[in-house]
C-alpha cells in the first residue's frame, strides 16, 4: 500500500517510511515530531479518538529538530482541532512513560 502522504504532498523517499493507525483522510496535517519509542501508543490513542494519524520518518541525514525527535506526526485535516485536543492530552502521559521506560513502540 503506497502512503497517501507521498501520493498527496508528490514527496520524494524523505516520507518513504511510515506507520498509520488505519483511519484515512484526504489532507493531511504536521502537528510535532516524536521520539520513535512513542509512535506505537500515540497511534492507537489517536485511533481510538477517531483521529487519522500518521507518522513518518525523517531521513538519515536531514537537520533533526534539537531533541532529536526522528518521527513526524501527522494528522487527519478534518480531525485537526480534535487531534490537538487529544494530543495535549496524551503526548506528556507518553513521554513521562518514556522517562519511566514504560512506552512501548
Amino acid at each position: 500500500m503506497s502512503n497517501p502522504i507521498n501520493a498527496i504532498l508528490g514527496v520524494g523517499p524523505w516520507l518513504a517510511r511510515h506507520r498509520n493507525n488505519g483511519l484515512s483522510d484526504i489532507t493531511w496535517v504536521p502537528v510535532l515530531c516524536v521520539d520513535g519509542r512513542i509512535v506505537g501508543p500515540l497511534l492507537a490513542e489517536l485511533g481510538r479518538a477517531g483521529v487519522p494519524a500518521q507518522c513518518t520518518r525523517l531521513r538519515r541525514g536531514w537537520r533533526l529538530p534539537p531533541h532529536h525527535s526522528e518521527w513526524c506526526v501527522w494528522v487527519g485535516f478534518t480531525r485537526y482541532w480534535h487531534a490537538e485536543e487529544r494530543l495535549d492530552e496524551i503526548v506528556p502521559l507518553l513521554i513521562n512513560s518514556l522517562h519511566r521506560g514504560t512506552a512501548a513502540a
